[in-house]
């Protein structure tokens, strides 16, 4: 009874409210969520527009390489999925940092997977620069990383990779 006395009065209400005040909270929580993850995703939408416009040309490969701001890994793929959408031919692969850990995607359009590049291939070279793991298909890879402080020097190990491709 003690507990849920300490319940009712954690959360502002007399014992017998208890259920339907948390029940009140649980939806509040899972209203915040869905708005989170919309605004996630206009978030990444921005992003990927805004990085559209930063390809550079490696032996005649369009690469976007970069560090973005994302929290977790479906909003990474988010961005990697609106960004292949605005690229006709190109490689992507972008990077993030959170709680200590680093998420990174890549994608390569159908005409370079054609080519030989393979998204799987690249992921794994990468990972392993931030002594991290990963794998995926020709078009689409992701891996995760221990060590955030080297993701910047493994992107620009993008460069290096294109070229023994190409």
């Amino acid at each position: 009874m003690q507990r849920l006395e300490k319940a009712a009065a954690l959360l502002n209400t007399r014992p017998n409210e208890v259920p339907a005040k948390i029940e009140g909270l649980l939806q509040q929580i899972r209203g915040l969520q869905r708005e989170n993850e919309s605004l996630t995703q206009k978030l990444g939408n921005i992003e990927a527009k805004s990085l559209s416009s930063e390809k550079v040309t490696i032996n005649g490969v369009q690469v976007i390489a970069k560090k973005v701001n994302a929290n977790n890994m479906n909003a990474l793929r988010n961005i990697l999925d609106d960004l292949k959408q605005s690229i006709d031919s190109g490689i992507i692969l972008l990077g993030s940092t959170s709680d200590g850990k680093v998420h990174l995607v890549a994608g390569i359009t159908e005409d370079l997977v054609k080519r030989g590049f393979h998204a799987g291939k690249l992921i794994k070279e990468i990972a392993a620069e931030v002594e991290g793991s990963g794998g995926g298909r020709p078009d689409m890879a992701q891996a995760g990383g221990k060590n955030p402080e080297k993701l910047d020097k493994a992107l620009k190990n993008v460069e290096k990779w294109v070229k023994s491709i190409s």
